[in-house]
């Protein structure tokens, strides 16, 4: 995407999120600006967002590991009925303890976390990637649709003058009842035809308005004129670039090093841990209580302490076959997605490729309509053919340019197609 047009979405951003959303009324969106308005108020993307900043806050968690332990505790003690008198004794104590080894818990704990967030970071690209795919979709289709239904009204008007000359001939005597009643049943389908047009393009509005997440009441208008560009690709470069660029191939591939940290942390659950501690603690004493002397009295403690779980009724032995039986399926999982990225692949590829095909002919049509209709101009304004005779000719052409215009719609969902299968946007 070129610089301006970067620029021009970030300033259209800008804009759009100072008023609320149920206040858009009368807009014209382009395609660029419904992407953006779709990745900005997407629900979905929104949740892989929070996603990712809850898996780097998960990091922060897991490097706490390598800090130091600090604790505080202080008591009040009111003793009464013991002694003489009753004794208020005060205790202070700190202690710090830092774990120096914990069976390669801790970093492995941290380097799971790392893949954790790769991992969240595929599932939110994978979410980005599927949003500009519907939103292309639901463009391309709403485009189509108004198209669609600019031509049934046209045809539609067309078919009433054609009716109207039949009654007009036929009140002269020059055509007969039965001509006039197959224009008024022509004249009724086309009338079903066109209200079926408007309610295709209400309902593809609709659709869009959904995937932008837009008020029901937004009032709203789309700009696209349908253009493609052929570009050469082979099919095994396409599946190449899926292989690299598809997030569901990022995904799993953090999975399955996730899955390989969780394998070497349940191992750790049977080794040794060794940690340092250091220990201080003050109190207040009495000639009353058994205490070597009276008044505040302090000490510390300095030790290195090691645990080394012998048995645990084969929990850990448990877990690690859990751990290595889940890295098995990442692995399966991730061959079959692999087999199923090569298949979508060649199918939209084929299906871009029948397009394309069919778009060279609808274009070779539409060039013949239209010397169809710059000779009737010819012979209307030599007056050899009637107003009407022109009338259909246009009418045709028009037809053909939305034939045209079906196909490059075709060649455009195909491309959204492969351009998702291919992991591109």
């Amino acid at each position: 995407m070129r610089l301006s047009n970067v620029l021009y979405i970030f300033f259209f951003l800008l804009s759009a999120a100072c008023p609320a959303r149920a206040e858009i009324k009368n807009i014209v969106f382009t395609l660029d600006e419904a992407i953006a308005i779709a990745l900005r108020d997407n629900c979905d993307i929104l949740w892989n967002q929070e996603k990712l900043r809850q898996a780097a806050l998960e990091i922060d968690e897991a490097r706490s590991g390598y800090f130091p332990e600090v604790t505080l505790g202080s008591t009040a003690t009111d003793t009464r009925g013991l002694y003489k008198k009753d004794i208020l004794s005060y205790s202070f104590s700190t202690g710090v303890k830092q774990y120096l080894y914990q069976g390669g818990k801790t970093v492995n704990t941290l380097k799971q976390a790392g893949h954790k967030s790769e991992l969240q970071e595929a599932i939110l690209e994978k979410a980005v990637l599927d949003t500009v795919t519907k939103v292309k979709k639901a463009f391309y289709a709403l485009s189509l649709a108004k198209e669609l239904a600019r031509v049934n009204s046209e045809i539609l008007e067309n078919t009433q003058e054609h009716c109207a000359a039949v009654r007009a001939r036929y009140e002269k005597g020059q055509a007969s009842e039965s001509e006039v009643l197959r224009f008024e049943s022509s004249l009724a389908v086309y009338e079903s035809l066109s209200e079926e047009a408007l309610n295709q393009k209400e309902n593809a509005l609709v659709v869009l308005k959904n995937i932008l997440y837009l008020q029901v009441d937004t009032e709203f208008d789309i700009v696209y004129n349908f253009e493609y560009s052929e570009r050469q690709i082979a099919i095994d470069e396409a599946i190449l670039s899926a292989l690299r660029q598809r997030p569901e191939i990022k995904q799993y591939e953090a999975q399955q090093a996730v899955d390989t940290k969780a394998v070497a942390i349940a191992r750790a659950d049977n080794r040794p841990s060794i940690y340092a501690s250091f220990d201080y603690a003050s109190r207040s004493t009495t000639s009353l209580t058994f205490s070597p002397g009276k008044g505040w009295q302090d000490y510390n403690t300095l030790g290195l302490t090691m645990s080394w779980p012998i048995f645990d009724g084969w929990l850990t032995k448990a877990k690690v076959e859990q751990a290595v039986s889940a890295l098995k399926q990442d692995a399966i999982l991730k061959d079959k997605l692999i087999m199923d990225i090569a298949f979508q692949v060649k199918e939209a590829y084929v299906s871009l490729k029948t397009a394309i095909a069919k778009l060279a002919a609808s274009k070779k049509d539409s060039e013949v309509y239209a010397d169809n209709a710059r000779i009737l101009e010819a012979r209307y304004n030599d007056g050899i053919a009637s107003q009407l005779d022109m009338k259909d000719a246009s009418l045709a052409l028009l037809v053909s340019g939305f034939n045209h215009t079906q196909a490059l719609y075709d060649c455009l969902m195909a491309k959204a197609e492969l351009d998702s299968a291919m992991g591109a946007r």
